[in-house]
């Protein structure tokens, strides 16, 4: 009997498991990174180093796997903390001080002090038939 967990698979081998396009496109980014510290002229000896990292990405893409896979790992584990970070960061900065500024100015949007005041719906009780305004603005 297979549980749910086993069938999942262990999230960092699954983060480390790579598509062969994925691996494609590591080793020509591989091939990129030394093309461009070659030509930038501090290390020429990278240049060929690129040119077999190309020759290797257009033969053996496959060779790339593992890298790729340590590669989008890191991208997507730190995909995941640096949104939760900004994220957090934004509500900080944004959310809670309109938060304070509202409570000091004495807004009650949830009419609040109304409910605790007395045993009463706060809910609007509508008079009437429905007309044509009253689906415009509903609320």
């Amino acid at each position: 009997m297979a549980t749910a967990k086993a069938k999942s698979g262990n999230p960092v081998t699954r983060w480390l498991k790579a598509t062969p396009e994925q691996a494609k496109d590591t080793g020509m980014a591989m091939v990129l990174i030394c093309l461009l510290l070659g030509l930038a002229g501090k290390f020429p000896k990278f240049l060929p180093v690129s040119i077999v990292l190309l020759i290797i990405t257009m033969a053996w893409p496959k060779a790339f796997k593992p890298l790729a896979g340590l590669w989008f790992g890191l991208s997507h584990l730190l995909g995941s903390v640096v949104s939760r970070v900004i994220l957090t960061i934004l509500f900080f900065v944004i959310v809670t001080p309109i938060g304070v500024i509202r409570r000091w100015r004495g807004a009650d949007a949830m009419q609040l002090k109304k409910w605790k005041q007395g045993t009463d719906s706060v809910f609007v009780e509508r008079q009437g038939a429905i007309q044509d305004k009253d689906l415009v603005q509903p609320y």
